[in-house]
């Protein structure tokens, strides 16, 4: 008989708790409560490790954050108005002389700038019809050399990248997913 009464001591408070889950909110005028209130928790979300998570397909929009980031331009296309771009990462003076140590290189780095690229994925973005573009040129007339920036359209930029086989690095700024501005670092 024990075992029933066990069955019937749970069933009971089962129903008790289900009665108890659909009453509607205390009223506000009671002042003494038969039961404390059940306390609820929610389970932290927890994210995987960026290396278990699926790679993001071609298919879906390619997105930066908005701000300046640097780059190496891949390819230009003043027909479709875009950009390729490599995303990397650049360094000046202390820090760059800190980034190169920790990735076991000449340390302080040669002219106190150091770039990393570690990633290979190309983006592609639109360029804003108004976006300014400007590369830099020696300007001749000054005493030793100085660089001056110029400013250039996407096909004058399409131009510069074929005739110098390579891109040095160049900033672009990016707003909600169109880039509004593309200027070439100087570097010594």
């Amino acid at each position: 008989m024990r075992p029933i009464r066990l069955v019937a001591a749970t069933l009971l408070v089962a129903s008790v708790a289900v009665a108890g889950c659909a009453k509607s909110a205390p009223d506000q005028s009671s002042t003494a409560s038969t039961a404390p209130a059940p306390v609820t928790t929610k389970a932290p979300t927890v994210n995987p490790p960026p290396s278990t998570q699926a790679p993001r397909t071609t298919a879906e929009p390619v997105v930066l954050a908005d701000g300046r980031h640097p780059v190496y331009l891949k390819t230009v296309d003043p027909d479709r108005r875009t950009i390729t771009f490599d995303l990397i990462q650049l360094y000046f003076d202390d820090d760059a002389t800190r980034e190169a140590a920790e990735d076991h290189r000449e340390s302080p780095p040669p002219n106190d700038y150091y770039i990393r690229n570690v990633n290979p994925r190309l983006r592609t973005l639109p360029v804003r019809a108004d976006a300014t573009i400007t590369v830099n040129t020696l300007a001749a007339g000054y005493t030793g050399s100085a660089t001056r920036n110029v400013e250039v359209g996407l096909p004058r930029l399409e131009q510069f990248l074929h005739l110098t086989g390579y891109s040095p690095p160049f900033w672009i700024r990016v707003r909600h997913d169109q880039v509004v501005k593309i200027a070439e670092q100087y570097l010594p």
